[in-house]
């Protein structure tokens, strides 16, 4: 049968919040929360409507609680960034936050200096112009961070006769990397500047992994494990960084 989406509301220890209901064939009722879209109940078209916001009802509490979550997640990564690219803006470079800092100069360059990173235009009142110099050096400094580790890590991948690939870069919505194996192209999300260079290693293994097995199988992680015995750490401290938390 074809997935059939209505969007409804429902009130939650005196909250009320929306969710989308996908009618399909499927034996329970079943519950997903992501960040991207809240609550997510699927259920068979035969179970009333009455059935499923009773299930929702009992889990109202850790709902509530996983929203609230969410909310201040997305709260904190939306404050990594610069947005306007003026004075005092927090920026997260390295897993470490800085304080965005423009000044007048006849060059135009960003430098890191102490707690702050220091925006050089020639001028400051340009909003357009701060952000391209700004974004220009960001990019720039994430591919060098990235290439740089990928040239690191490829003497482990050598021997299985797997050809240096094709890296790429651009942001990415629910991804921090994706692999291409059959096109031998490594593409990574530009944001990944924002977390500590060993969560930055562990995503590039993890993506020339792929190559090697293109799942998520049990001797994908055994095969990182044996080069990141901290994988799972580096991961979860990962997940507290910036977007994205999702890999292909």
């Amino acid at each position: 049968m074809k997935t059939q989406q209505e969007q409804h509301e429902i009130e939650l220890c005196g909250e009320c919040i929306s969710y989308q209901l996908e009618w399909k064939n499927v034996k329970n009722i079943n519950l997903r929360m992501r960040p991207e879209n809240g609550l997510t109940v699927s259920a068979h078209p035969k179970i009333s409507l009455a059935q499923i916001e009773a299930v929702i009802r009992e889990h109202g509490e850790r709902i509530l609680e996983t929203l609230r979550q969410y909310a201040a997640l997305q709260e904190k990564q939306q404050a990594q960034y610069p947005r306007q690219y003026i004075e005092g803006e927090p920026v997260l470079y390295l897993g470490k936050y800085y304080t965005l800092s423009v000044e007048r100069s006849r060059s135009a360059c960003v430098h890191p200096e102490k707690e702050r990173l220091l925006l050089l235009t020639p001028d400051p009142e340009n909003a357009a112009k701060r952000k391209q110099i700004f974004d220009t050096w960001w990019n720039t400094q994430c591919e060098k961070a990235v290439r740089n580790l990928c040239r690191a890590v490829y003497p482990i991948y050598q021997p299985h006769d797997i050809p240096f690939p094709e890296i790429r870069f651009r942001q990415m919505v629910s991804q921090w990397g994706n692999c291409r194996p059959s096109r031998k192209i490594l593409t990574f999300n530009t944001r990944l500047l924002a977390a500590p260079v060993r969560c930055i290693e562990y995503v590039v293994i993890h993506e020339f992994t792929h190559f090697l097995y293109p799942n998520h199988s049990r001797a994908f992680y055994d095969f990182i494990a044996a080069e990141l015995p901290d994988w799972k750490k580096l991961q979860e401290t990962l997940q507290k960084f910036v977007q994205t938390r999702d890999f292909t």
